[in-house]
């Protein structure tokens, strides 16, 4: 007995002191995700519960125009901090379903740009709202790492009041996070490469195999995309810096060099392949899982659909109230749905005011992770958002794209160019359009394929994309990010591209050249004079 107990204790004093070696503690995390809504704040907060799984505090800055998710059970674990607007919050929220509602006419209306403008001003001004606030800061001074989207920068100038504020010098390791396909300048910031040649820009709707015109188009797209960012949207920020006292003097779209660890929401089983830098880490799928069970009476009608199965059909949270903005598209759209041989599950909150074809269900809300991972779905009939292009790839389901705005077109292009579905353009909309597509998808055995195989590739990983995304957050908080980070954001543009070198090594060339073309100028006159073709010959007379 004395043995035994001797070895209790003996296990007992290793197990302590290995834990004890392994540095393991509770970090506290800040995420500034937006304002903690749509796909944006769902990517963020996967991370976040993967981190409070692992035993780390995790407190959520959100804003007072969605609340909500701080009475959602399924974010139990985090603490919210919620800010509050200097409007009331149905403007805020009816702004962003005006922004949505404008998605169907043409890029280049002038109510759909002057909303947008609208909105860039109120975030500077909600995030000169949080740094303002020393209640909210005196509890973000414990933070140990700030996870920030990069669409709203505000964790920058969170960072640098808790600077200011902090009376020890405990630095914040940084985290950017961007859940869009990627841009030149987040790959650019985190010290990755970017080649125009085969690397397209966001929003350009480019695939990575691009003729003479889309490389140039490609070009000038990311020119006047940076000098928007440098001299229409920074501005404002360099006026708030003035208005808390604050001199950072940073761009604030642009300048990430101090940062610890890039996540970026993406998956090379469907992504193009680019160069990423060692603190550049893909997590492409933060928002997939594998599915569950259905409610009964959602179950039952998938199973009524037979061997021909289902199609999932969403324009996203916003346009779920299509019946409202456009109830025209919403006839269009029922009457492609009648012409199917499959049943069709319909994201839709107002229903129209005739029936719908008895083939059709609609939902105010869909789980669309889990019907998704169905095995009798058959197509995702989407806006091309690119949460919904995660999920689709993780479960293998052929996709039906038709992009509204901004990077949804990024996303159409690699569904398209990886062979995983076909894309609509919102202006050829018609029942006809609709109903050719998706019978070409479903019934086209090629598109399952290829979804099957992205789908296989995807899922053959040690981990899942937010466990991941927390290792290499939990990783940075104990080594930081220095080891891993690019010296390329050191340079500036002439050194970057060698344009210093190439010019040196074109004057030494030209030195060489100048200097053998005199020298040789120089050997044949005196051979001409030596041999009296140096000039006229003197008489024997003279």
């Amino acid at each position: 007995m004395m043995n035994a107990n001797r070895y209790i204790l003996v296990c007992l004093f290793c197990f302590l002191g290995g834990c004890v070696n392994s540095e393991v503690y509770a970090a506290n995390v800040l995420i500034s995700a937006i304002y903690g809504e749509g796909s944006h704040f769902l990517s963020a907060a996967s991370i976040g519960l993967a981190l409070t799984q692992r035993g780390h505090n995790v407190t959520c800055l959100i804003s007072n125009a969605y609340a909500h998710h701080t009475r959602d059970p399924k974010y139990a674990s985090f603490v919210f901090e919620v800010f509050e607007h200097r409007e009331p919050p149905e403007i805020v929220r009816q702004a962003f379903f005006d922004l949505n509602k404008y998605a169907f006419q043409e890029e280049t209306s002038g109510q759909f740009l002057e909303i947008q403008k609208h909105m860039a001003r109120r975030t500077v001004d909600d995030c000169e709202s949080v740094i303002s606030n020393k209640d909210i800061l005196s509890k973000f001074l414990s933070v140990d790492v700030l996870l920030m989207d990069v669409s709203w920068p505000c964790g920058l100038y969170i960072k640098a009041m808790l600077d200011k504020e902090r009376a020890e010098s405990k630095e914040v390791r940084m985290v950017a996070l961007i859940s869009t396909p990627p841009w030149s300048g987040f790959l650019q910031a985190s010290g990755s490469s970017f080649n125009w040649a085969y690397q397209s820009e966001t929003m350009s709707t480019f695939s990575n195999r691009m003729d003479f015109w889309q490389r140039m188009s490609n070009v000038f797209h990311s020119c006047v995309i940076k000098m928007i960012l440098r001299y229409v949207a920074t501005p404002p920020y360099f006026q708030m810096e003035r208005n808390v006292g604050l001199d950072i003097n940073i761009n604030p779209w642009l300048d990430y060099a101090h940062f610890d660890l890039f996540l970026l929401n993406v998956d090379f089983s469907s992504e193009f392949p680019i160069p990423l830098s060692p603190s550049t880490i893909a997590v492409g799928g933060l928002t997939t899982r594998p599915s569950a069970v259905l409610e009964p009476e959602l179950e039952d009608f998938v199973q009524s659909s037979g061997e021909h199965g289902v199609v999932v059909f969403s324009l996203g949270t916003y346009l779920a109230s299509i019946t409202v903005i456009r109830p025209d598209l919403v006839r269009m759209f029922s009457d492609a749905f009648a012409k199917l041989p499959q049943k069709v599950i319909w994201q839709l909150k107002e229903l129209p005011d005739y029936d719908l074809p008895p083939n059709v269900k609609t939902m105010p809300w869909l789980p669309q992770n889990d019907l998704l991972g169905h095995p009798k779905t058959r197509a995702f009939m989407y806006q091309g958002g690119n949460n919904g292009f995660q999920e689709a790839s993780y479960h293998g389901v052929p996709v039906v794209v038709i992009p509204l705005h901004g990077d949804q077109y990024d996303v159409a292009a690699r569904i398209e160019a990886r062979g995983m579905g076909k894309k609509i353009d919102k202006q050829d909309l018609s029942t006809e359009l609709i109903y050719e597509t998706l019978t070409e998808v479903t019934n086209n055995p090629s598109y399952t394929t290829v979804a099957k195989k992205v789908s296989a590739i995807n899922k053959d990983q040690p981990m899942r994309a937010p466990e991941r995304a927390a290792f290499w957050i939990e990783h940075v908080i104990k080594f930081g990010g220095d080891y891993m980070r690019s010296p390329a954001n050191e340079l500036n543009f002439f050194q970057y591209h060698l344009i210093d070198v190439i010019a040196f090594l074109i004057a030494v060339f030209v030195a060489v050249l100048l200097v053998l073309f005199f020298t040789l100028r120089f050997c044949l006159r005196l051979c001409c004079r030596m041999i009296g073709w140096g000039g006229p010959t003197k008489s024997k007379k003279d």
